[in-house]
């Protein structure tokens, strides 16, 4: 928690006005909006500081010695500025972060805006089931859209944020949270018309308390491809399934769904965490894009087709 005041200091009142001015963001699709991003640092940034990419966080970096000595010398190498010139440890501290994202790669907070625009685009009213929650942002979307939603996550951890992050914006939201493995929950039990999530790709990014899968084998067999189906059985009809993931994630289930009936086209800049290591300019961006593949379900498409596996 600490760690997470220092880096950005969000107070608050920040998070309520971040929240206000979420309230009254238009429903258009977005680039690189942060509207809503505070109002989740304020809850969850300590958390995403613990996520890992190659199997450390900047948490543990922090915690670190012989981390810190070598995040402070790539802040030296490639933000061109000795320790010295720093006014203070947060100053310092900053730029730790921002090189450490680039040569080590970052998971993103999902932002609410991205969520706001696809719960729009695809009319969900009756509600949403987010399968991978994650850090608050499809959830702070859906509350400021007074859209009932659904949330899972196996990280137990989260609860206390989730708890007052509601009830600092929204006390009466519907809003119905589990936090266990989303393959436990059984979904029937629920009504909603749109299921949008951005799952974790494959066994790469590590959160706190994510089971442990043990291979891409496990991840697709035990998590993703038996929540999907699960997913999809109980959405109801002429309601949408969107996920927003790597094209490798869309091959494991294509052949389990009917015919993609869109694919939304979310703008991101290009930072390859192995880009420094190899010897590129670190911090180079190049716009690329990533996707959110959408399914509508009709009376064409109500079941999902099997697969043979080896």
């Amino acid at each position: 928690m600490e760690l997470a005041k220092r880096l950005r200091g969000v107070t608050l009142e920040d998070a309520k006005q971040s929240y206000e001015d979420l309230l009254d963001l238009p429903c258009k699709k977005p680039g690189f909006d942060r509207v809503g991003i505070k109002a989740l640092d304020y809850f969850f940034l300590h958390h995403r500081l613990k996520a890992k990419t190659k199997h450390i966080s900047f948490y543990d970096a922090m915690n670190d010695p012989d981390m810190v000595k070598k995040l402070s010398d790539l802040v030296v190498k490639y933000k061109k500025k000795s320790l010295g010139q720093f006014e203070d440890s947060i100053g310092l501290l900053k730029q730790q972060y921002s090189v450490f994202q680039l040569y080590y790669g970052t998971i993103n907070q999902f932002r609410p805006s991205v969520a706001r625009w696809v719960y729009c685009t695809l009319g969900a009213k009756k509600g949403i089931l987010d399968f991978s929650a994650g850090w608050g942002g499809r959830c702070l979307a859906a509350m400021s859209l007074d859209i009932p939603y659904i949330g899972c996550d196996a990280n137990t951890k989260l609860e206390p944020a989730y708890k007052q992050m509601i009830k600092t914006f929204k006390p009466d939201a519907d809003v119905t949270l589990f936090f266990k493995p989303s393959e436990t929950v059984d979904f029937s039990k629920f009504t909603y018309d749109l299921v949008f999530t951005s799952p974790p790709y494959f066994m790469i990014e590590e959160y706190e308390r994510m089971p442990a899968y043990k291979s891409k084998e496990g991840f697709l067999t035990k998590f993703f491809i038996p929540v999907v189906d699960n997913a999809w059985a109980n959405l109801s009809m002429g309601g949408h399934m969107a996920l927003n993931m790597p094209h490798d994630m869309y091959m494991a289930i294509k052949d389990r769904l009917p015919k993609v009936t869109k694919r939304l086209t979310l703008p991101l800049h290009n930072r390859h965490p192995t880009d420094a290591k190899k010897g590129r300019t670190l911090g180079t961006e190049t716009e690329r894009h990533e996707l959110i593949y959408v399914w509508k379900k009709d009376r064409s498409s109500n079941k999902t087709r099997k697969i043979k596996r080896a």
